[in-house]
């Protein structure tokens, strides 16, 4: 019974010239929808999502006096702030990155809010400095 019923309302349409395969509803009350038909072998690619960072990467491990900046995305926050790589972060909104994992380092960049207090070692003089830096919103670079 379920069969004969469910013949009823299924109908087979050739597909059209366009590419359009049109499908008609059960009820009267609504237009037909009308979706593209898929092309074998030719995939979409995703969109890049935007993400709201600082621009950094932190190494996989901290030393005793902090964590090595292992990149630093081009025009980035932290590039126009004047992070470079190499650079050490000694703390990240008061918490200390001594010993901390890189995973660690990133998740205190989240979890800081829109604006990140960093202390970090100048690369130049190598003296502790202070700098507030705002996050943005940047499609990341695609990887290697």
């Amino acid at each position: 019974m379920f069969a004969a019923l469910l013949a009823a309302f299924t109908l087979a349409i050739p597909r059209p010239a366009d590419g359009i395969v049109r499908v008609s509803l059960p009820s009267n009350d609504q237009p037909p929808i009308v979706r593209p038909s898929p092309r074998p072998g030719l995939a979409t690619p995703s969109p890049r999502k935007s993400v709201f960072v600082l621009g950094i990467r932190f190494q996989n491990r901290g030393g005793t006096q902090g964590i090595a900046l292992e990149e630093v995305v081009p025009g980035s926050p932290a590039d126009r702030a004047g992070f470079v790589v190499g650079m050490i972060i000694s703390e990240i909104d008061g918490k200390s990155t001594a010993g901390r994992s890189g995973e660690d380092c990133t998740r205190l960049v989240q979890e800081a809010g829109n604006a990140v207090a960093v202390k970090y070692y100048d690369p130049v003089t190598f003296k502790l400095r202070s700098r507030t830096v705002q996050k943005e919103w940047i499609v990341p670079p695609l990887p290697n």
